[in-house]
């Protein structure tokens, strides 16, 4: 037990500076805004309206997609609450947003053996081909891998199979991965789902191309269904 409370009074001594020179560096020009600061969070936990108004806004209208009825239908919804509300000049305003319409997706692998893959094409992916598209897959483990076997990328379909290390690191191959393939001439480009094991659960997230690159197909796929087929 000594030995525990002195410990204790180390981390106190220890952390004691820290938290001293974190408050010292706070900018002065908050100062001037800390009392209606302190004013807007107390009216907003006073009570569970701005809890329930977001769960009813959430529930109603679920996913809204730029450019979906369901933001249309959320916009109006809004709107007209806070009309209700009583508050001034609500009004809607129109704005210019891209649109990408997420159509019916699959992926198996057809040999060998036939097995179905979850997957998800990435937000922005252009489609394939009516019929779809069939190739050979070239699994890489990193950019520098796929330009080592570039001469192998030519009409398949390379699939980065990618460890998660974290978001920051790993989520670059998920937005580059159709450019990186494209200029070694593949049809198309698979990702492992940016995150850690997710019971078949594929990650999106927009993909980007590159004006000078053809633009090929896109999707994710699921860590369960990367591992151990094409290790």
């Amino acid at each position: 037990m000594r030995a525990a409370r002195w410990l204790l009074v180390a981390a106190v001594v220890l952390v004691a500076p820290v938290v001293h020179s974190q408050a010292q560096a706070v900018p002065t020009w908050l100062t001037a805004y800390r009392e209606d600061v302190a004013r807007l969070l107390h009216a907003a936990t006073v009570n569970d309206f701005a809890w329930k108004r977001l769960a009813e806004f959430t529930d109603l209208h679920g996913a809204r997609l730029s450019g979906s009825d369901n933001l249309e239908r959320a916009i109006a919804w809004s709107a007209d609450k806070m009309k209700a509300d009583g508050l001034e000049n609500v009004h809607t305003e129109p704005v210019m947003v891209p649109k990408w319409i997420r159509g019916r997706e699959s992926a198996e692998i057809v040999d060998p053996p036939l097995h179905e893959v979850a997957m998800l094409g990435l937000g922005g992916t252009i489609a394939t081909p009516p019929g779809g598209l069939e190739a050979e897959v070239l699994p890489v483990n990193s950019f520098e891998d796929l330009q080592a076997r570039a001469s192998e990328a030519k009409g398949r379909i390379v699939l980065f199979n990618v460890p998660y290390t974290n978001y920051s690191e790993t989520v670059t191959y998920r937005v580059t991965s159709a450019r990186a393939a494209a200029q070694f001439g593949a049809v198309a480009v698979l990702v492992r789902s940016v995150g850690p094991i997710g019971l078949r659960t594929a990650h999106t997230g927009s993909v980007q191309y590159a004006p000078e690159l053809p633009q090929i197909p896109a999707a994710s796929i699921s860590l369960e269904d990367t591992n151990p087929l094409f290790v």
